[in-house]
């Protein structure tokens, strides 16, 4: 294969990549759900974890400050009606008792049976007159509390109920003076905005906050100012944080590479090239990836492509070899030792490959691809993109400083290096447990400010508890139903107690079957009602007959086939209830994918374990399983589990990496070298984090997988037999150099980010490039004393280098 045609290579390189972004065009789809890229131990259980998708993950907070009194309430009030027509605005709440009755036109038909208050009492004479009263006291108010279009269908107030309840779940502060919420100092005017369901991604929803930035200046005066919290804003300006700081500092980086380059090589054909092995690499594995798995995960493309970061050194390789030599040449001489780097790296993540946990195995496989596809292009494509003169007299000679490395210096760095690696082990034995950080809140990039304006706000509106959720399971809507229903005692009870103040669940939305039953039971006979309504109108000016829409009304509802999920109208009922109520295929519950799942909010909580004694002392209705999930403690589990997973196949990989070296090079004792190289940079990496008092995270995981596969490319280049003949030696010290600089550069800029996941990135491998190179420098074989006028034999080894190999 060495001998194939340049141009049948390009040809071959160019329809790759053709193929893989035509893939990606027609078949590609990003995922970016926590829950697809590891696998959820509450879903093992049946309880789904549903970061992304939760009820509260689409609230957004809204506050207002300055002014007064009374033009922050009039700017909440003119914000809430500007937003209601906006098609990502599922629902608006500021307080207000008021609603919108084409919002509720769609369940007016169904309100006894939605209806709390419905109940025999409720029809009773004595209620009747109460209600008509206050029917009257509306007709006269500025600000009635039931639309006077919609007495005569509905005196009684369902609809009031039915709107309290889409109202309650989400917000229960404190009502100024002006009828607006407010925070408990009265110096704020707050809302909360419902994102609609398919308004939840991320590019929807900066459109929204931008819209409502808009909407706010266009209505409100100049001293007043709009604070924005809930998730939505929180992961907007993530994203936007991350965005500005990534573009920066990728900016920063390139130009520094590319000026490194340009004064190593003085041609500028390196410095464009050497990016196109990695981004063939990129653009293989995402498609490989998404044809496999039929999607990829984010997470997965941002690991891999940091992993895939010593696919740059392959060029590197080349172009520091091809000093005023043919370049096709020197990549055949160099083919050996980059199939045993590459190989050797590739090895690693094809046993990460082979894993059920997703993320994992899609990591694994995207950059396995990389890998070899990246090699592969050096050796074949690059030698033929370079212009002729370059492809056939080589490049100028790079100029870099060498460090000169003696017998005796040597022998006295290995000595400091042993000392260095038993003090890194004495670090990392003396650390019980192990300073794991499986929090994802220690890698947030949103300032402290907005988390605590965040915590601030849903306190003052008293939301659900964005932590802990109690979560049913059922074979059908109906068992969900029927078990929310059934706890409504326990959580009144622990309400009472003070281990919460508040709750919601399904079935405060929409009843069971059961309950629908008993509502239709209370209502009462045509002429029973007729009779009751016709006494109380004569004491508040109302005519019988106007309230013959009422009559008609309850009669049919006696009548009417319960309400269902797939039943409920669209409206702002079925947008409540839909974040509660998961029907099979909108959950991730492994093993129990044709159930349902109901999900029951917690407001206030202070006590969880007195939450959970109290679902475990009691039977589950309808067959339903009931349990409380702590979402922080299950995401840190799933964090928990995948680096235990990828700790355990990264231990695998060094035998098997181990026993390859021996079997490719027949050479135990470079073989050892390789590998000693290899730890000992791993060691001195992570004890000088400890040292540092840095707890590692999946980041700094991530990152130390680049720094192995960086210490195998040092460690096989330095390695490489033809390495210990003086010229050969300079050359490969030299490309060696420039890769360990190179890549120590764009890290060592990554390590001054202001954002957790960056720093933990940069940090761990700029330290890595310096002891890795480090110990490869001094592990490698001395360099012999003069030219060796004839190369060694080929020997039994595999991949022993030639004097003048093919190209």
């Amino acid at each position: 294969m060495s001998s194939l045609p340049s141009r049948a290579a390009v040809t071959l390189w160019l329809a790759g990549l053709l193929i893989a972004a035509l893939v990606l065009a027609l078949r590609g789809e990003m995922a970016t759900d926590l829950g697809r890229f590891m696998p959820d131990p509450g879903a093992e259980a049946g309880l789904p974890l549903d970061v992304d998708g939760g009820p509260g993950a689409r609230q957004l907070l809204l506050a207002i400050e300055g002014g007064d009194a009374a033009r922050r309430a009039a700017a909440s009030d003119r914000l809430a009606e500007a937003l209601r027509g906006d098609p990502a605005v599922a629902g608006i709440h500021n307080g207000r008792g008021a609603f919108d009755p084409e919002a509720l036109e769609a369940i007016l038909d169904l309100r006894y049976l939605l209806s709390p208050a419905v109940t025999p009492e409720r029809f009773s004479r004595d209620h009747l007159d109460t209600a008509f009263a206050e029917r009257r006291a509306d007709l006269s108010s500025a600000v009635p509390a039931m639309p006077r279009e919609l007495i005569p269908r509905d005196p009684t107030g369902e609809l009031l109920e039915l709107g309290e309840r889409l109202r309650d779940p989400f917000g229960d502060a404190t009502r100024g003076q002006h009828g607006v919420w407010t925070d408990p100092a009265g110096e704020r005017a707050l809302l909360v905005v419902r994102i609609a369901p398919e308004a939840a991604g991320l590019e929807e929803q900066t459109e929204l906050l931008q819209r409502v930035d808009r909407e706010f200046t266009a209505l409100a005066a100049d001293d007043l100012n709009l604070l924005q919290a809930g998730p939505p804003a929180i992961a907007v300006e993530s994203r936007e944080r991350i965005r500005a700081e990534v573009t920066a500092f990728s900016l920063a980086a390139s130009l520094a590479l590319a000026v490194l380059l340009l004064v190593v090589f003085r041609h500028p054909h390196p410095v464009w090239l050497a990016a196109i092995p990695l981004g063939s690499g990129i653009l293989a594995g995402a498609a490989v990836v998404t044809l496999v798995f039929g999607h990829l995960h984010g997470i997965a493309l941002a690991f891999g492509i940091t992993v895939l970061g010593v696919a740059l050194d392959y060029p590197l390789h080349l172009f520091a070899h091809a000093g005023r030599r043919a370049a096709a040449r020197v990549a055949g001489e160099l083919w050996p030792a980059l199939v045993l780097g590459a190989g050797s790296t590739a090895l690693v993540y094809a046993l990460m490959a082979a894993t059920s946990f997703p993320g994992m195995a899609q990591l694994g496989l995207f950059v396995l691809t990389g890998i070899l596809v990246a090699a592969a292009v050096t050796r074949w494509v690059l030698p033929a993109l370079l212009p002729r003169g370059a492809r056939e007299r080589g490049l100028p000679e790079p100029r870099l400083p060498l460090p000169s490395l003696r017998p005796r210096g040597q022998r006295a760095g290995l000595g400091l290096l042993l000392v260095a690696v038993i003090a890194a082990l004495a670090v990392l034995l003396s650390r019980d447990p192990f300073p794991w950080n499986d929090q994802l809140t220690a890698l947030n990039p949103v300032p402290e400010e907005a988390i605590a304006l965040d915590r601030e706000l849903r306190d003052a509106l008293g939301l659900p508890d964005v932590r802990h959720l109690v979560l049913i399971r059922g074979e059908s809507a109906d068992a969900v139903l029927q078990a929310a229903h059934a706890l409504d005692e326990p959580l009144e009870a622990l309400r009472d107690a003070g281990a919460i103040t508040g709750f919601d669940h399904p079935a405060r939305i929409l009843p069971d079957i059961v309950t629908q039953r008993e509502r239709q039971a209370a209502l009462p006979e045509r002429d029973t009602l007729a009779e009751h309504v016709e006494r109380a109108v004569r004491d508040h000016g109302f005519q019988a007959e106007a309230f013959t829409p009422f009559l008609d009304d309850v009669e049919r509802s006696r009548e009417m086939d319960p309400v269902t999920p797939d039943s409920l109208p669209d409206g702002p009922l079925r947008q409540a209830l839909e974040p509660l109520l998961l029907a099979p295929g909108e959950h991730s519950a492994a093993g129990h994918e044709q159930a349902w799942i109901g999900q029951v909010l917690l407001r206030g909580l202070s006590d969880a374990g007195a939450v959970s004694q109290r679902l475990d002392a009691r039977a589950p209705a309808g067959g339903a399983e009931i349990g409380l999930v702590d979402l922080r403690a299950t995401t840190e589990a799933m964090v928990a589990d995948f680096r235990t997973a990828a700790l355990t196949r990264l231990a695998l990989a060094a035998l098997a990496v181990t026993a390859l070296l021996w079997l490719l090079t027949r050479d135990p004792g470079r073989s050892l070298r390789i590998v000693t190289a290899v730890a000992a940079g791993l060691l001195l990496t992570t004890a000088s984090l400890l040292l540092l008092g840095i707890e590692l995270t999946l980041f700094h995981l991530i990152a130390l997988m680049l720094v192995i596969g960086l210490g195998l490319d040092y460690a096989v280049f330095l390695g490489r037999p033809g390495a210990m003949e003086p010229d050969e030696a300079r050359r490969t010290r030299r490309s060696v150099t420039l890769c360990a600089l190179s890549t120590g550069l764009v890290f060592a800029l990554l390590a001054l980010s202001s954002l957790p996941v960056l720093r933990a990135l940069g940090l761990t491998v700029a330290l890595g490039v310096v002891f890795s190179y480090v110990a490869a420098l001094l592990l490698a074989r001395p360099v012999n004393p003069s030219p060796t006028p004839e190369a060694p034999g080929p020997g039994p080894g595999l991949l022993r280098s030639r004097k003048n190999p093919t190209p």
